[in-house]
């Protein structure tokens, strides 16, 4: 009985063929519909990294991909369910999307998966974050460079100044944008010399070059930021993109080219071709496995904004002399006076994003400049003026847990997945470059904020 109920049901799946369409349309309705305000699929990055997924993308036929993807799908489904990031459930649904490949067509080659790793959001936040401290290294080096050339150079912070004019190493210029267009190029050259000479990079070796085109990138920068001030081409102008176009071409991808068929020929070794193929055999538990997931992933996905909901009540904040109190969403802070804005936008643990000033700011008309770290007190904090058209405020912020204020990325992160106490971001701002550092030595000294983290 158990026999024939399990063929009736086997021959059910069999002639209800579209399943695999309909588990797909599901990761699709996430990924685009659920996720569309997390993942914009049709940036000019994405869009790219698209291209260059499907330029690089291959099966070996002869062998089952097995469970790899299904286990790491799972993994942060689980992990979304108790914290729901939406990076967790973008990975999940990729994850599953993989898996759904590797169950028909064999197991995916390495290229793919450090494609779609180069387009999460998650990567361009992270490169977003850590690249602030090279642009000002790269400020600095270029600043050097030209005043062995002549001419009256001096660097203020993220800002080159030449005569008179100011140039600034703006954290949306172009130049560093470019970071995830030279790593999609460099895989798809490389996808382009294994098929060419039938040879394959170790996963290995192919993060090594990856490594290699990135300092490519960053001495392109550098040359780039010197060519800008030195011709005085200024930002927001099609010579200033021409010149990051051009130093992308001459200074990363030609340089590429070679080292990468040089590494390939090297390196490289030749894959193994076998003449049997892959059949799937196990129809019905592949079926299960598929449903199940996908099912999971959708309950997860409508479960998310009860979840965000029970959150949303804001506390009262406790009060601090000669300051207005807001708690806002977001486990936000927000103190005003007469003559300072602070922001304390708590920072749940080492893995969260934060909600950076240089993108904050940026969302309300403000550009930066003079970007610089400045020592208070023995503590090393970033400061900035900001300017919209004629309004000119300067902040300062950096990151505190009542025992430890730092403006290093990888110093909280570290102490947070360790263990110590959260941290906050602390954002002051004000109308004068003075009351600016009276106030932010105040706040260090004394440490008034501490209440709040």
């Amino acid at each position: 009985m158990a026999k024939h109920f399990y063929h009736i049901l086997l021959k059910t799946i069999y002639a209800g063929r579209c399943w695999p369409l309909l588990i797909f349309g599901c990761y699709g309705f996430i990924l685009f519909y659920g996720l569309h305000a997390y993942h914009d699929w049709f940036s000019a990055s994405s869009i790219l990294g698209v291209l260059v997924l499907v330029t690089v993308t291959s099966f070996k036929h002869s062998e089952k991909g097995g469970f790899r993807f299904f286990l790491l799908a799972l993994l942060p489904l689980l992990l979304y369910l108790l914290v729901p990031a939406n990076t967790l459930l973008w990975t999940a649904a990729i994850c599953g999307c993989l898996f759904l490949a590797e169950t028909f067509f064999g197991r995916i080659n390495p290229l793919p998966l450090m494609v779609l790793g180069i387009i999460t959001p998650l990567f361009k936040s992270v490169a977003d974050v850590f690249s602030f401290p090279i642009r000002l290294v790269l400020t600095k080096w270029a600043g050097a460079a030209l005043q062995l050339m002549g001419g009256g150079i001096s660097v203020q912070g993220n800002m080159i100044v030449m005569n008179g004019e100011e140039f600034s190493v703006d954290p949306a210029c172009m130049g560093l944008q470019m970071t995830v267009t030279a790593l999609l190029c460099a895989i798809m050259i490389i996808g382009f010399y294994q098929r060419k000479y039938q040879k394959v990079l170790s996963a290995r070796l192919v993060l090594v070059a990856l490594l290699l085109v990135m300092v490519l990138n960053i001495g392109s920068n550098l040359l780039r930021i010197i060519f800008l001030v030195w011709l005085r081409i200024m930002p927001d102008t099609v010579l200033h993109d021409v010149a990051g176009i051009m130093c992308l071409l001459v200074y990363v991808i030609a340089p590429a080219l070679f080292l990468l068929r040089w590494m390939i020929n090297r390196y490289g070794y030749p894959e193994q071709v076998h003449r049997r193929r892959y059949i799937l055999r196990s129809a019905l538990k592949m079926v299960l496995l598929h449903v199940s997931l996908v099912s999971v992933m959708l309950l997860a996905f409508v479960y998310k904004p009860f979840v965000v909901a029970d959150n949303v009540a804001i506390k009262q904040a406790p009060g601090i002399p000669g300051f207005a109190v807001t708690r806002l969403p977001g486990d936000i802070v927000k103190l005003q006076n007469d003559s300072l804005l602070v922001y304390i936008k708590h920072i749940p643990n080492g893995y969260y994003s934060e909600h950076h000033p240089m993108i904050c700011w940026k969302g309300s008309g403000y550009n930066f400049y003079r970007v610089q770290e400045t020592p208070v007190d023995g503590h090393q904090i970033y400061t900035a003026r900001l300017q919209q058209q004629k309004d000119i405020l300067y902040t300062a912020w950096w990151y505190d847990n009542g025992l430890v204020a730092t403006n290093s990325q990888l110093q909280w992160r570290w102490d947070a997945l360790v263990g110590a106490h959260p941290y906050s971001l602390v954002n002051v701002t004000a109308a004068s470059e003075k009351e600016l550092q009276l106030a932010v030595k105040e706040l260090l000294a004394k440490r008034r904020l501490s209440m709040y983290f």
